[in-house]
């Protein structure tokens, strides 16, 4: 089995975005010859996350509604008291409800791959989920088989 791993470093503009990253992900695989196996997405980031669903322009809104109703942007959170907190960065941003709307996603995603092709379904795509502000963001990608 083969192993072949690469960082996919990204900007990020801010909170509860959407970035499609599918494209980048199968060229990717593209250098790898990897027939039967599968790639791992994994984001480095704890108000990253990596995600599966359509990209579709009223459904990304919806997602957004869900997410600010689950996790309000305005709401006081313990994590955002940072004069609390016990070594604490000066630049560290009041972020709590990122991580919380990251604990209902997941940091990573497991996709086959048949006949050197990713099996993303019809309307299926590959998001990394930006839960907190503006950051340089890195996904480690892991492209696994024979």
């Amino acid at each position: 089995m083969k192993i072949r791993s690469e960082i996919l470093k990204l900007k990020t503009k801010g909170a509860l975005e959407f970035i499609d990253i599918t494209d980048k992900i199968k060229k990717i695989l593209s250098k790898y010859k990897i027939f039967d196996g599968f790639v791992n997405i994994f984001s480095r980031h704890t108000t990253l996350a990596v995600k599966i669903n359509e990209n579709e322009k009223l459904l990304m809104k919806d997602l957004d509604s869900f997410m600010e109703r689950l996790a309000p942007r305005n709401k006081k959170y313990l994590h955002d008291k940072l004069e609390l907190r016990k070594n604490c960065p000066e630049n560290e941003p009041k972020n709590a409800n990122g991580h919380l709307k990251c604990m209902v996603l997941e940091t990573s995603q497991n996709i086959p791959i048949i006949n050197n092709q990713i099996m993303l379904g019809k309307w299926q795509r590959i998001f990394a989920v930006e839960t907190c502000s503006a950051r340089d963001r890195e996904i480690v990608v892991q492209v696994c088989g024979d």
